[in-house]
């Protein structure tokens, strides 16, 4: 059971990396959730963006037996992300999560890793656009003993782990199709463990359903016909693939997965600010061995552009 708490502590952390804003459809692990996006890959040249995000998640308990180590009920994980637009095809990202673990006997929480990201827009051709990524997972999660049983709490991998995607976009009048997969190679980390590489991909369709907002827009790019409101909403599918984990060289059989996960949701935009809403249910729970599948996911973000 304790192999099955790091499993999860370790995905919920990789996977909440960089979510899709308001400006671009992607900008790494987790841009899959599909929240809203305007099919830009990258932002305009010298543009900021401050994101803060609120995911909510909970794990669905009964296929695994509760003995001395508790287990995970739900989960909440906050972040906060900076980008900058380099050049107009070149936008570098760096976001920090914090994760709270709640079970029936107590909580306990801890910082993840730091993820370092650039994404690079190589191809724009008739409201299509193509883009690659890259980046690095930096070891700052914690580990420590959880106050709640004897296990060992683990956000995060402890290793240094690249990372490298694609983004792709296509817009038609109101309608915005976009999608992403991306990989990281996990290094061995915590007590020389490897923690399983993870992999996700997905695609969503986005409908404007009211306005055009000026978030995405430096004031030298603003134009008369941006209003000052925006509404749109999307649905779209995104799945996760983590690899087994390995402790002392031994592979751990109850571990790793594929999810897959529907995705519907919706953004309010307000002059330079967003607040997308994304609800995700689980319709593939593939797990390896004996472990809880997850439950639904419910994310709330806020994102100010400077």
């Amino acid at each position: 059971m304790k192999k099955i708490f790091l499993v999860v502590v370790l995905l919920i952390t990789a996977l909440q990396s960089f979510s899709q804003c308001a400006c671009c459809a992607g900008a790494g692990i987790g841009s899959s959730n599909g929240d809203y996006n305007n099919g830009i890959l990258t932002l305009p040249q010298k543009l900021f963006l401050v994101e803060a995000y609120s995911d909510y998640r909970t794990i669905k308990n009964g296929n695994a037996p509760e003995e001395d180590e508790k287990l995970l009920t739900k989960m909440l994980i906050s972040s906060l992300g900076i980008r900058y637009g380099v050049t107009k095809n070149l936008t570098v990202s760096v976001l920090l999560p914090y994760v709270n673990l709640y079970t029936n006997s107590g909580s306990d929480g801890g910082f993840g890793d730091l993820i370092l990201l650039g994404s690079y827009n190589i191809y724009s051709k008739e409201k299509f656009n193509f883009a690659i990524q890259a980046g690095i997972e930096l070891p700052t999660g914690e580990q420590k003993n959880s106050s709640f049983d004897n296990t060992t709490v683990i956000v995060g991998s402890g290793s240094y782990d690249p990372m490298i995607g694609i983004l792709f976009s296509k817009q038609w009048n109101k309608l915005t199709l976009s999608g992403n997969a991306l990989y990281k190679h996990t290094t061995n980390g915590f007590q020389d463990n490897y923690y399983g590489s993870l992999s996700v991909h997905g695609v969503g369709v986005s409908y404007k359903i009211k306005g055009e907002s000026s978030i995405c827009e430096t004031d030298s790019l603003a134009t008369k016909t941006a209003s000052n409101f925006g509404l749109s909403a999307m649905v779209g599918y995104s799945g996760e693939w983590l690899d087994k984990l390995k402790e002392d060289g031994v592979v751990d059989e109850n571990s790793g997965h594929y999810l897959g996960l529907a995705n519907f949701g919706g953004t309010f935009l307000y002059k330079k600010w967003a607040f997308p809403l994304t609800l995700s249910m689980p319709i593939i729970n593939k797990m390896n061995g004996l472990q809880n599948d997850f439950g639904y996911r419910f994310r709330i973000g806020v994102i100010r552009a400077f």
